[in-house]
This record gives structure tokens, C-alpha cells and sequence, in this order.
């Protein structure tokens, strides 16, 4: 009895060695912790700016292949760009975003097709789960408990190797290729073009085509399709007009007319508009920076300035 009672106390030291080092002492600069930055410059300019107002909501789809600044220069609203990655979770952006949202405002929704159908496991367990429990844990109480376990359990020794490299780089004035002098103050993301895209030639030419699915797009609905549910309907009963779209993909294959018109559906269930424009939002390779859901910066305005011609009679 004397050794059970030796190791339950072992475990539970070393589980709060744990929690301490991992949910307050242990950090990654570089990466994980970027999600808070890039957050908090684009809330700051949303609390800053008169509604009505727009606001672009997807992962990097958002903040690569459209510009909030051409939105408002076209539209005469001002409009905040909350795309970050898909590497978030898209609920965390989602209740950001519904924060700074009033009657009268709209919102566009270009996500990208695989975050329809990811599983609520991966949704919890994306990089803003591990930015969340060591910077913003009470964020993670609109998860549940199945969200603050998942986000708490998540690290590993491989990853304090990587935070003790990236707080070494970080404190040296290296930086990340994308950062907060790479972005817009409505959050865009500017500059990825010209010179700047030459590196990835191949890395474009040689990327696979995102084609949803149509069977296939609405699967695992308690996942991050849930979260775009809950969050459609919040803005239905909160007078915010609210407008699916198709993200910017490669044009190499037309995306299935079966895929659009259950995107379609899905939106008109919940109260909200779609819009499809003729290209679908698919251009040549060329157009593209480093994937199929970046566009250059020439690319991303034509696109955005195309897309505001569908956005302008939809504004309250």
C-alpha cells in the first residue's frame, strides 16, 4: 500500500510539473503564439472602426485571397479581415468575430472545404488550443470540458524541443515569413507577390487541387461544421446578414456543380445567402503564391474587387 500511495503521489507531482510548465511557463514565439498577435491587431481595428461595417471570416483563405482594404474602398464600410489559418480552430475565430458584430453588419464566409467536415477531435486540438491554454484558458470554457482536457493534454517533449528553439530564435530577431509587418491594419495579408513568390514556383505547380467533395463536405456536423451552424444562426437573430462563398482554388478542375448546390443548401437552411461567381473562384496557377488557397496580391485584389460587385446589393 505504502508504494501504491508512492506512485499516486509521483503522478500527480509530475502532472502538476505539467500544467505549470506547460500552461504557464512554456511558449512558442514563432508559431503558436503568432495566432494571439495576428488576433489581437485585427480585433483592435474592428473595436476602432463605426458599424456598420464588413467583416471576411475564413482561415488563410481570408487573409491571403481577399483584401478588406479593397472591400472598403469599393463598398464604403469599413471591413476587418479575421482570416488567421486553418490550423485554428475555426470556432475560435468565429466567436472572435461575433464579439465586434452588430444589427446591420455582414459577414462573408469563403471558408475553405475541408473545415466543413473536420471532426470536433481535430477541431479541439488545433494550434488554438494550445495558444488558448497557455495564454487565454478562459476562452476554452465555451468548449466544454471535452475542449479544456483535449487542449491540456496536447503537448509533448518534442514540442518543449521546438519551444526552446523558437524562443531562442525569436530572442535572436529572427522572424517568420508571415508576420505583423506582412499584414494590413484590416488584416490582410499584403506583399505576397512579385520576387516574393518566385520560391514557391514549384512548390504551386506541384500542389494538389482542394475539390470538395459533395458527398463527403457535410460530414462529422458536431465538428467545425457545428460551430458554423451555431454561428449562423446567432447572426440570423441578431440582424447580421450573413454570405457563404467559395474559397480560391486552382482551376485545373471545375468544382462539381453537386458541391455547390449542397453548400448552397446548407446556407439557405440557416437564413443565409451564397454567392457563386462565374469563375468559381478558381484561377490558373499562376495567380497563386505558395498554395491553392493563397492568392498573389494582384490576384487577391482582382478577386476582391470582382466579389464586392456581389457584395454591394447584399448590404443592409
Amino acid at each position: 500500500m505504502k508504494y501504491f500511495l508512492a506512485l499516486c503521489a509521483a503522478a500527480l507531482v509530475s502532472l502538476l510539473i505539467y500544467f505549470l510548465l506547460f500552461g504557464f511557463v512554456v511558449s512558442r514565439p514563432m508559431v503558436v503564439d503568432q495566432l494571439g498577435e495576428f488576433m489581437a491587431v485585427k480585433q483592435a481595428y474592428a473595436a476602432a472602426t463605426p458599424h456598420p461595417k464588413l467583416f471576411v471570416v475564413a482561415g488563410s483563405n481570408a487573409r491571403f485571397s481577399h483584401s478588406c482594404a479593397v472591400l472598403e474602398d469599393v463598398l464604403r464600410r469599413p471591413c476587418v479581415n479575421m482570416g488567421i489559418t486553418a490550423e485554428a480552430g475555426l470556432d475560435w475565430t468565429l466567436n472572435a468575430t461575433e464579439k465586434d458584430l452588430k444589427s446591420g453588419d455582414l459577414v462573408y464566409l469563403p471558408i475553405e472545404y475541408e473545415l466543413y467536415s473536420l471532426s470536433r477531435i481535430r477541431l479541439y486540438t488545433l494550434m488554438d488550443a494550445a495558444y488558448r491554454f497557455r495564454h487565454d484558458k478562459a476562452s476554452l470554457a465555451q468548449r466544454g470540458h471535452e475542449g479544456e482536457i483535449r487542449a491540456a493534454f496536447m503537448f509533448t517533449l518534442p514540442l518543449l524541443v521546438q519551444s526552446i528553439g523558437e524562443a531562442t530564435l525569436h530572442a535572436a530577431g529572427v522572424r517568420r515569413r508571415f508576420n505583423l509587418d506582412t499584414m494590413d491594419k484590416q488584416g490582410d495579408e499584403i506583399g505576397q507577390d512579385g520576387a516574393n513568390a518566385l520560391p514557391y514556383l514549384s512548390v504551386v505547380k506541384s500542389a494538389r487541387v482542394e475539390l470538395p467533395d459533395s458527398r463527403h463536405i457535410l460530414d462529422n456536423p458536431d465538428g467545425s461544421q457545428f460551430a458554423i451552424v451555431q454561428f449562423l444562426d446567432w447572426c440570423r437573430a441578431h440582424r447580421v446578414t450573413i454570405v457563404g462563398g467559395l474559397p480560391t482554388i486552382f482551376s485545373d478542375q471545375p468544382v462539381p456543380d453537386s458541391a455547390i448546390t449542397t453548400l448552397k443548401a446548407f446556407y439557405a437552411a440557416h437564413g443565409a445567402r451564397f454567392i457563386v461567381m462565374p469563375n468559381r473562384s478558381q484561377y490558373p496557377r499562376t495567380a497563386f503564391y505558395d498554395t491553392g488557397y493563397h492568392l498573389r496580391q494582384s490576384a487577391q485584389i482582382a478577386h476582391t474587387r470582382l466579389l464586392a460587385e456581389y457584395l454591394k446589393p447584399m448590404l443592409p
